[in-house]
């Protein structure tokens, strides 16, 4: 922390500074020139209340402080008619801030000037990770992380055990379905010595096991968003995106995953269902 008696802005501030370059000063606000200004009109916005970073300020003091940018800034551009104006805070050494004072740059723009600034190409964050991030930004904007209603949590713990327990019901559903159908078709490839029907009931229970491998693997993402919700981690509130629960950076693979494959629930079932086809297929083709 840095005593604001020794801050360079609170000297200006106070009219200790005999050297500022003053533009004006209010009971809020004051605007000078810094010591060397990196274009003509180069301007500094600070509050007259010593606060070392932007989240220092009260809403009372980032209303005078943005409305005051705004006069300096409309200043600047009809006294100057600068080709573009750059309006730039930094806070906190990471992001450049050398004076802890929070201040505002305002720098008027020409083409060809000495100014100077560049992006860096790409994003930094996938596009999965950036729904992650813009979704924990935005509960802490709300304040949801500490205002959740205990009675909200259960409702949406309720809403994503529907799912779960639907995905179960879709797992049954599945084998109900296929378990008749590769009855019918390796039956009928036996009775009738067809080759082709027998490889399209193996097709039928590949076919079927991805599928109930893809219900698994949603009913495990959302076995994990209902443990994180229930821990009350940061998640919105009522969202029903299971990517939410994901680490930052983690890619979204819409196919099963191997562990989903060989669960008790797939493998142990549509492994010998396809053995047998395979069976069929091969006793036929070597008639």
């Amino acid at each position: 922390m840095v005593n604001p008696a020794a801050c360079p802005f609170c000297e200006i501030i106070a009219g200790d500074d005999a050297s500022a370059r003053l533009m004006y000063r209010s009971q809020e606000v004051t605007a000078f020139f810094p010591l060397e200004p990196a274009t003509r009109g180069h301007t500094l916005v600070v509050p007259n209340r010593h606060a070392a970073e932007l989240t220092d300020l009260t809403a009372s003091e980032a209303r005078d402080l943005g409305e005051a940018v705004l006069k300096t800034a409309q200043a600047i551009r009809s006294a100057l008619a600068p080709e573009g104006l750059n309006v730039i805070q930094s806070t906190g050494a990471a992001a450049t801030q050398t004076v802890p004072h929070v201040h505002f740059h305002l720098v008027p723009r020409w083409s060809g000037d000495r100014m100077t600034l560049h992006w860096p190409a790409g994003a930094a964050e996938d596009d999965q990770s950036q729904t992650r991030t813009l979704a924990v930004i935005q509960a802490a904007l709300c304040g949801e992380q500490t205002t959740v209603e205990a009675e909200d949590r259960r409702q949406h713990l309720s809403f994503i055990q529907a799912v779960v327990t639907r995905m179960s019901q879709a797992s049954s559903a599945s084998k109900s379905w296929l378990l008749p159908l590769v009855t019918v078709t390796y039956g009928y490839a036996i009775t009738s010595k067809s080759f082709f029907v027998a490889l399209l009931g193996c097709l039928a229970v590949l076919v079927f096991g991805l599928l109930d491998a893809n219900y698994l693997k949603q009913e495990r993402a959302f076995r994990k968003l209902y443990d994180e919700v229930a821990a009350g981690r940061p998640i919105p509130a009522f969202s029903m995106n299971p990517a939410l629960a994901s680490p930052v950076g983690t890619r979204v693979n819409y196919w099963p995953d191997w562990p989903d494959v060989r669960s008790w629930a797939v493998a142990p079932v549509y492994g010998p269902l396809l053995l047998a086809g395979l069976g069929v297929a091969g006793w036929l083709l070597c008639r």
